[in-house]
């Protein structure tokens, strides 16, 4: 009897040792995902192996389940850190170290950047991605992102827009139908809302202050790589104003876009920037519509200029089974293949012609379409280390709003870190 119950006593250790072993790797980005669809197969059991942060997500799971069986392929999924920084180390050790169990990744533009230029990655011929799909890609920022050197190195599949969202409650406040001119914005900046209640609100944590500085930059007319246009340190100046003259919080420096979405929703600030990806959270807190939270046009003293980011899919360079990954690429990448990733994940695609000419299951899907129709849409410029560039930016983003520095030492120091 003490025998049985020594045993059980020893199994239950060794389970629970397991759990957490099994817990850990999920919590480094180590948790792998094998569909076991395809009757496909190598000597690994697999033909494609795809790192990607989408590994938790029901819907991707599916999406690719289904493209095992279009591709008769069988797929494992291994999943990345979800955070930046540790995600970007884990690609960067698998690329540098020559690791060829990875065979398809998925990058942002933070390491595209980063690994293009390195010769990490394997360039996609035009019998992968045909020239007609190129030209399906907003142009300036295809060519900026995914081409190097007159080659393409990744292709994108998923498009986030940069957009501007107002409360109508605080405009209705302030006595205004829009933000569309300045002196209507500046009306709306001007109205006392009250305690703890802004007239704008943003992400000022240092790995995401670019994003509303970039934005202010572009929307004012200056250019983030030219810290001596006099347009880059209007915007300076601006966004300075609004924390000076309590417009907008000087705590939100501490804020990444998880805190910023959440203030709005609580109704803390009157308008803000957001990537068009946070839509569907600003419909789970059931206070999206036109009389609450919503999209509104930019202010139209602005350029009509707006900044986007994709994620992408590239081939490993080190990889075994590139024959496998660009036919997933040439799949996905494809008109049946684009719109059914749209479809089954409720995301906008990267392709312009997918996005406004289908029928898509996205939420609120004229909205991005039109905002895609009536800017320019840019891509973010990145420095050869982007994530610490990113970083270098925010941190003197953070101190010049802090005051601890003049306008003409931010430019200074600016162009600096661009030039890197």
């Amino acid at each position: 009897m003490k025998k049985k119950a020594g045993i059980l006593i020893l199994s239950i250790v060794i389970l629970f040792f397991l759990l957490i072993f099994l817990v850990s790797r999920f919590q480094q980005g180590e948790y792998e995902h094998h569909t076991g669809e395809g009757s496909g197969g190598t000597e690994r059991g697999y033909d494609l192996t795809i790192l990607t942060p989408d590994v938790a997500y029901d819907e991707f799971r599916s999406f690719i389940q289904d493209t095992e069986k279009k591709l008769n392929i069988r797929i494992k999924l291994v999943a990345t850190s979800q955070d930046a920084e540790s995600r970007e180390a884990q690609v960067s050790n698998i690329l540098t170290s020559g690791n060829n169990e990875i065979d398809l990744i998925t990058i942002n533009d933070e390491m595209a950047s980063e690994f293009i230029p390195k010769g990490y990655l394997e360039p996609i011929g035009e019998d992968t991605l045909p020239d007609e799909i190129r030209k399906s890609y907003p142009g300036t920022y295809f060519n900026k992102v995914c081409t190097y050197k007159g080659k393409v190195y990744s292709v994108p599949y998923y498009m986030d827009v940069m957009m501007f969202w107002v409360n109508q409650k605080f405009l209705d406040e302030a006595g205004v139908k829009s933000l569309d001119t300045r002196e209507d914005t500046d009306r709306f900046m001007n109205t006392d809302f009250g305690e703890d209640r802004y007239p704008y609100g943003s992400a000022w944590e240092q790995s995401y202050a670019y994003n509303d500085l970039y934005q202010h930059v572009n929307l004012f007319g200056g250019d983030y790589l030219d810290w001596k246009d006099e347009k880059n340190e209007e915007a300076l100046r601006y966004l300075r104003s609004l924390v000076v003259e309590g417009k907008t919080p000087e705590d939100q420096i501490m804020d990444q876009y998880d805190q910023m979405e959440q203030k709005f929703i609580d109704g803390r600030y009157g308008c803000m920037y957001l990537y068009s990806g946070g839509m569907n959270i600003l419909l789970n807190s059931g206070r999206y519509s036109e009389d609450d939270l919503h999209v509104s046009d930019m202010p139209s003293y602005y350029e009509k200029k707006t900044i986007i980011a994709t994620w992408q899919f590239a081939v490993n360079h080190a990889s075994p089974h590139k024959e496998a990954a660009m036919k997933f690429i040439r799949y996905v990448s494809g008109n049946e293949g684009a719109e059914k990733y749209s479809n089954d994940t409720h995301r906008a695609p990267a392709r312009l012609d997918i996005l406004n000419d289908k029928v898509l299951d996205i939420p609120d899907i004229d909205v991005i379409r039109d905002y895609t129709k009536k800017y320019e849409l840019l891509p973010r410029q990145m420095t050869t280390e982007p994530m610490s560039g990113i970083k270098d930016m925010g941190n003197l983003f953070q101190r010049y709003m802090r005051g601890e520095i003049t306008i003409g030492e931010f430019c200074e120091k600016a162009q600096k870190i661009v030039d890197s």
